[in-house]
């Protein structure tokens, strides 16, 4: 979202075959009843996050892609990543982090924290942030910290705002890089997570949800791009 670590061949990624059958995670993440059929994806708690909201996150993927998403037990976040002169947690090394778990086969690795992250944006080395992915890659980490206000005033809209991230995040992972259609899922924040969240339909334009087709449960493009 607003801190891109690399950017590799968008054809790489989506043209790896798709396992017809996965084994079972690693018992670092728990036991699971049987082995999923789609990718794995992983939903991890950094720090102490509200049961609801990680269920709302593990949903919210779900109902997007053709993954098996599922709850991981909470972790610490990694000691290395607490930046005191701000008071905030450096999301690189949180990424550092996740890569670094025993995630099994997971196919992708999705961290979830309500604590403030940050990362290095040109010349300015702490920039606060509302997630974090790699380009593609296998892990993004987001927070609930910046929309923190409307969690109890605004219950539907920190929830959209925060689905709106997660898919953001993750299209990170899978190889998108940002549009430029304010509307779009995977639009630039420039800053401002919020009006960014805002500004969005919750939906990925024609464009992005082309590239993404393969994972998406939705075989068509949803909203009206037509005038925009």
């Amino acid at each position: 979202m607003l801190g891109v670590w690399s950017l590799l061949t968008l054809g790489l990624l989506l043209g790896q075959p798709e396992p017809a059958t996965r084994p079972a995670p690693a018992e670092r993440f728990g036991q699971v009843d049987s082995a999923p059929s789609y990718p794995l994806v992983m939903v991890v708690p950094i720090g102490k996050v509200a049961p609801d909201l990680t269920a709302f996150i593990v949903e919210s993927v779900r109902r997007r892609f053709y993954f098996e998403v599922q709850a991981a037990p909470a972790v610490s976040p990694a000691a290395a990543a607490w930046y005191a002169p701000r008071k905030r947690w450096r999301a690189e090394r949180l990424l550092d982090q996740l890569d670094g778990l025993e995630a099994g086969d997971a196919f992708r690795v999705i961290g979830l924290t309500e604590l403030p992250i940050s990362t290095t944006k040109g010349e300015i080395f702490d920039w606060g942030i509302a997630g974090l992915g790699r380009l593609p890659g296998k892990s993004c980490v987001l927070t609930a910290y910046l929309f923190r206000g409307l969690k109890k005033k605004d219950r539907p809209h920190y929830l959209r705002y925060l689905e709106n991230l997660v898919l953001h995040e993750l299209g990170h992972t899978l190889g998108l890089d940002h549009c430029p259609l304010d509307r779009c899922i995977m639009a630039d924040a420039k800053g401002n997570a919020l009006r960014a969240a805002r500004a969005s339909s919750n939906e990925f334009c024609p464009r992005c949800h082309a590239k993404l087709q393969r994972w998406l449960r939705a075989s068509e493009v949803q909203g009206d791009w037509k005038s925009r």
